[in-house]
């Protein structure tokens, strides 16, 4: 039998896997550019830069390619009108945000819509559905109560990403339990990042989007994700504050592209 050890450098070492690749692939799209390539963003000319969150549902490894759904709706934008894209791995919500204000991106995909990302930014049609979750180590809560529904998160710790729109939903759910849910900002954590830290033992509780809690569960069983935090959620692509001209050319065109059979078999492949 695994020993708790053992698990937790494992989860360890794929955590830092992550961490790695992402630092590579960032790496890697600026090799052989010339000396005046940016650094992160700021392409110039015609090319979006678009920062796709790492993870299962949006930007990832399977086997030796990269995919994800907002990785394969990006390149048939740019296929299917043109547009030069160039991708930008990201793990931090909350500091893609403030890039994206500021310019550094042209786009984020993707986030759940709320009212406090449209109040701030523009966004885009529902480019697919997802709901929050949070996720326990069910294997080492015997013996101790397991959070089985909202109420039990009372007097709770929960750790969510930064820039998650989970501590918004949080904060309305303590009201809504009449209680107290102390929530724990991550700036250095991605939702899949978050899932491995619970598969370690190293964070008790986190709520993160249950595409990726579901993708991670199936290398680490032991990882719980039935209570839902959230009714179903639109994701959209963020765009820059004033950019109205791309924001308006990605609607109209994800609008017939979203019946189209190629949607559909993205949506199915995830």
């Amino acid at each position: 039998m695994r020993t708790g050890k053992a698990k937790y450098l494992q989860t360890a070492a794929y955590i830092m896997l992550i961490l790695v690749f992402v630092l590579v692939i960032g790496i890697a799209r600026n090799c052989g550019r010339g000396s005046s390539a940016p650094l992160e963003g700021n392409s110039g000319g015609d090319t979006l830069d678009i920062a796709l969150i790492y993870g299962p549902s949006s930007f990832y490894m399977y086997g030796d390619s990269l995919a994800g759904i907002n990785h394969d709706i990006a390149l048939e934008f740019e296929r299917q009108t043109g547009t030069p894209i160039r991708f930008w791995p990201v793990t931090e919500p909350g500091d893609a945000l403030a890039k994206l204000e500021t310019g550094t991106y042209d786009i984020l995909a993707s986030m759940p819509l709320d009212n406090i990302l449209k109040e701030r930014f523009l966004t885009s049609e529902s480019v697919f559905l997802d709901r929050l979750v949070l996720v326990q180590l069910e294997d080492t809560l015997k013996g101790s109560p397991a959070v089985k529904s909202s109420l039990d998160l009372d007097g709770k710790k929960v750790t969510v990403a930064s820039g998650s729109s989970a501590a918004n939903r949080l904060d309305n759910l303590a009201e809504e339990i009449g209680g107290k849910i102390y929530i724990e900002t991550s700036p250095e954590m991605s939702d899949e990042l978050l899932c491995l830290q619970v598969a370690s033992g190293s964070v008790p509780l986190a709520v993160v989007n249950e595409r990726v809690a579901r993708e991670v569960a199936k290398k680490y069983p032991g990882l719980g994700f039935n209570n839902t935090v959230s009714f179903t959620q639109f994701q959209v692509w963020v765009f820059n504050p004033i950019d109205t001209l791309n924001c308006r050319k990605f609607n109209t065109w994800f609008n017939s592209f979203q019946s189209s059979p190629i949607y559909n078999q993205i949506l199915e492949k995830y």
